[in-house]
């Protein structure tokens, strides 16, 4: 990705992006992309309503305000976002819980993208500006997003979600939206309409008692696919929850002093960067008496007589002190005695066509 954003750049990202959200130009934009603003707030017969539209992006442009003013700054390595992707993709749905967060609002900016989607393009094949073609979509009807930025916050949904919930917000660049643009005269007319993030979409989780979580939790899997926000939110969910896991490493940059001072003048926070890198990859052997808890479905009356690497895996976790399970990320090891011989298994994946079943038609052309 060339035009990946650094550590260094999260702390104008939050001050511009919230300039953008606060004059104007992000209320703009976000009733003009509400067309599905009905849905989202659970009346898909008010979709494409402007008064509806216009409330959705005012409670949007709100939210993301107030996330942003009290935003903990993280930034995520290309490194570190290939291990949460890799993760994340065999990381169940879940109901997040508020201790599941490391502040109460954040924004997380990744160096390659967090999740990516092809949504297709429905609606248009090309448009045309002054008689020039600006955007062509009829040999690529498609187009794709690419998240590079999150935020979360507490939100009550206004009052409706009686034990509150979360809100996360997704952004792609306003370069990668950009790149599509065939016209240099309306790129730079559109340039300065957009932040250096561009919103692309939102997911509001609300959180519920014990007894309901399984069914929202079962919700929440039958959704769990790539065109829905609640997808995205999962991956989110991956980097806070190996954030907590020794396979990070975790250190902070300072703001420099200049922009330092231009952000205490705003009355923004000044406080360093957090950033999340992969520490160097190794094996590390686990004894034999944690086999049965990383593994508790294999016979532990068996005795290993050579040893081999464990591929990283999701275990659910029994937290006490909350009262409830989290996915716990289990890094890859090897298991067997020390002094065993390695084995490493060898695997051949054979690629042939299922032959015609008996009373099965078959066309000989």
């Amino acid at each position: 990705m060339s035009d990946a954003f650094e550590a260094a750049d999260v702390p104008a990202l939050r001050r511009d992006t919230l300039t953008w959200l606060t004059d104007g130009r992000g209320f703009g934009f976000h009733a003009q992309m509400s067309r599905s603003a009905g849905s989202m707030l659970g009346r898909p017969d008010l979709d494409g309503n402007p008064a509806v539209m216009r409330a959705y992006a005012e409670l949007v442009c709100e939210q993301e305000t107030r996330a942003l003013r009290d935003a903990e700054l993280y930034y995520v390595t290309a490194e570190m976002t290939r291990i949460v992707r890799a993760a994340a993709a065999d990381l169940p749905a879940f109901v997040p819980a508020e201790g599941d967060f490391p502040s109460a609002a954040g924004l997380i900016v990744f160096e390659s993208p967090l999740a990516e989607y092809r949504r297709p393009e429905n609606d248009i094949s090309a448009m045309i500006v002054e008689g020039r073609v600006v955007m062509d979509f009829r040999d690529q009807p498609y187009e794709d997003t690419r998240v590079v930025a999150a935020t979360w916050s507490p939100c009550t949904m206004r009052g409706s979600w009686e034990h509150g919930g979360v809100w996360m917000g997704f952004y792609t660049s306003r370069a990668l939206m950009l790149e599509r643009i065939l016209d240099d005269r309306v790129r730079d007319d559109l340039r300065p309409t957009l932040g250096p993030l561009v919103p692309d979409n939102e997911c509001g989780i609300k959180y519920v008692k014990p007894a309901e979580r399984e069914h929202q939790e079962e919700l929440l899997r039958a959704h769990d696919q790539p065109g829905y926000t609640s997808h995205w939110a999962k991956y989110l969910m991956a980097t806070l929850l190996l954030m907590r896991q020794p396979l990070t490493y975790q250190r902070t940059e300072p703001i420099r002093r200049g922009l330092r001072r231009q952000l205490e003048r705003s009355g923004l926070p000044a406080g360093p960067v957090q950033i999340l890198d992969a520490r160097p990859r190794r094996y590390t052997t686990v004894p034999r008496d944690q086999e049965a808890e990383d593994q508790p479905e294999e016979d532990t009356s068996r005795k290993l007589s050579v040893r081999f690497p464990v591929r990283g895996f999701w275990r659910q976790q029994w937290y006490p002190s909350r009262g409830l399970h989290r996915p716990k990320w289990i890094a890859e090891h090897w298991r067997g005695p020390d002094d065993a011989p390695i084995a490493h298994p060898e695997r051949v994946r054979v690629l042939r066509s299922h032959p015609a079943q008996p009373n099965q038609e078959t066309d000989h052309g």
